[in-house]
């Protein structure tokens, strides 16, 4: 039994101490939701533009701020911009899923808040405004109401479906994330309190493959919780928690974990792309025409921790497989680089690999890569670069503790090389929080990053990610000579009096 699994002694307490400690917070237009986190954590000033440093000859404003937990902005083919605030974070369970359009004279209203949290993206195309929210892929009607195109993808686990792209042969591409770390339903998904809530859920294998007679011991939670059951359990990779010996193999499924998926507009003819990518939290189409995805590695976490797994980014071929569960960007999770400080070498899951697909560049592990975005200007850099957030760790909830991550990364594939683009000064909680997404307005003079907010790891004995409602921010980024277009800046959603903070 790995250490991490006697977590589960305390996860009970824990979780009612969680559910114990609710904080309202008003916003302009206001949620109706109580968001769980500690009282006691120190609100952080508001928004300056002066606590961040960028590349040289730009300069950056506050659009909008006062959000909670925003995700993505998109702008329609009139300019406007809408954003979608994710709902759905680790750590609260009750903020709002919506998607707000800011006005030119800076108005903000509700689109809808009819959607599964987390709210992961917006693409505006061909006249329509998707959406990829949890388990599905819908567009947003003109009343504001929702039309489901795809439904029932496996994403009540760790990862959901992600970032759209819209390809050139005219049909939508995402990314659809593990239900798990690393194949194996864990007591770290009881603390993520989805495996209370479906405890039949496993991750999928997008094709069909032997496993190798693999099983893992842990503590039963449910038991401890008053439920029927022994106390130790065996679960096997790619079957519900404790569900004891490994099959000889596992039948594959389009809708599946740790895929590409690439649909109709309509959302037929969906199927899958490329496998093996743990999390594809970004994927776009560059500017070179190719397909890039950003891919979050392994946590040292769960049933199979497996350490030191650098975040990638890829480019992705059809039919291409990346490695997830048993290889770690791009190569075996045998490799002793891998081994866990508290926890065994890592062993294979599946018994045959197809040939794994190498990272076109990789980045420390638990920085967190996010959304990619190509570049719509010669005012940003080179035609082909990209820009990629990096959101930043959640250690000690993930692994070692590192400080990775926090900063807007300029990409040139080309030369497989990355500057830092946009940062908060060190030690200043005034500038750029958690980057989630870079954006360009229509005309490609202005950027705008979606900064998450504020969200740390509780340095408890169950590390566990504490998200702050009412700190994300919208900044605007343009070159240090240029004016700013129409839409106006420094909008706070928050209530007058936290406003003058």
């Amino acid at each position: 039994m790995n250490v991490s699994n006697c977590f589960a002694i305390t996860c009970f307490v824990f979780l009612g101490a969680l559910s114990a400690c609710n904080l309202r917070v008003a916003a302009l237009p206001a949620p109706d939701a109580v968001h769980a986190i500690p009282r006691d954590t120190p609100h952080p000033p508001l928004p300056d533009a002066a606590a961040n440093r960028l590349a040289e000859g730009f300069r950056a404003e506050v659009v909008l701020h006062g959000l909670t937990y925003p995700s993505s902005i998109e702008f329609d083919d009139q300019g406007r911009m809408y954003i979608a605030e994710a709902g759905y974070a680790y750590g609260d369970h009750h903020a709002p899923a919506r998607v707000l359009r800011l006005s030119d004279e800076g108005g903000v209203s509700v689109v809808t808040d009819r959607l599964n949290g987390p709210v992961t993206d917006l693409l505006w195309h061909d006249g329509r405004m998707y959406v990829s929210h949890r388990g599905k892929i819908s567009v947003i009607e003109q009343t504001g109401s929702i039309r489901d195109l795809v439904t029932g993808l496996p994403s009540v686990g760790d990862h959901h479906n992600n970032q759209l792209a819209a390809g050139r042969d005219g049909k939508i591409y995402f990314g659809q994330g593990a239900v798990t770390n690393s194949g194996v339903v864990g007591l770290d998904n009881f603390l993520f309190l989805w495996l209370p809530l479906y405890p039949e859920v496993h991750d999928i294998s997008p094709k069909t493959v032997e496993l190798r007679d693999t099983e893992f011991t842990t503590i039963n939670p449910f038991v401890m919780g008053g439920g029927q059951g022994r106390l130790m359990v065996r679960t096997a990779p790619f079957q519900r928690f404790g569900g004891g010996d490994t099959p000889a193999k596992v039948e594959g499924a389009v809708k599946a974990s740790a895929t590409i998926l690439r649909m109709n507009p309509d959302g037929s003819g969906l199927e899958v792309y490329a496998w093996g990518m743990r999390n594809a939290f970004g994927l776009a189409f560059g500017n070179d025409g190719k397909l890039y995805a950003a891919n979050n590695g392994f946590d040292e976490r769960g049933s199979r921790p497996i350490a030191n797994d650098p975040d990638a980014l890829y480019v992705v071929e059809k039919g291409g497989w990346y490695g997830w569960p048993d290889y770690a960007s791009g190569m075996p999770v045998t490799d002793k680089r891998f081994k866990p400080k508290d926890g065994p070498q890592p062993k294979f899951l599946l018994k045959e690999h197809p040939p794994v697909k190498q990272p076109l560049m990789t980045f420390p592990p638990h920085a967190a890569v996010m959304k990619l975005t190509p570049n719509a200007s010669d005012l940003f850099g080179k035609r082909n670069d990209l820009f990629l957030p990096t959101f930043g760790d959640m250690t000690p909830a993930t692994g070692q503790e590192t400080n990775a991550g926090r900063s807007v990364l300029r990409i040139d594939p080309a030369a497989r090389s990355s500057q830092e683009f946009f940062a908060p000064r060190p030690g200043n909680e005034a500038g750029l929080r958690h980057p989630i997404e870079v954006a360009f307005s229509p005309d490609g003079r202005s950027m705008y990053v979606v900064d998450f907010g504020q969200m740390k790891a509780l340095k408890s004995r169950v590390p566990m990610p504490a998200p702050m409602p009412g700190t994300g921010v919208i900044w605007r980024i343009v070159p240090g000579s240029a004016s700013t277009d129409a839409l106006p800046k420094n909008i706070s959603l928050l209530p007058a009096a936290a406003a003058k903070e």
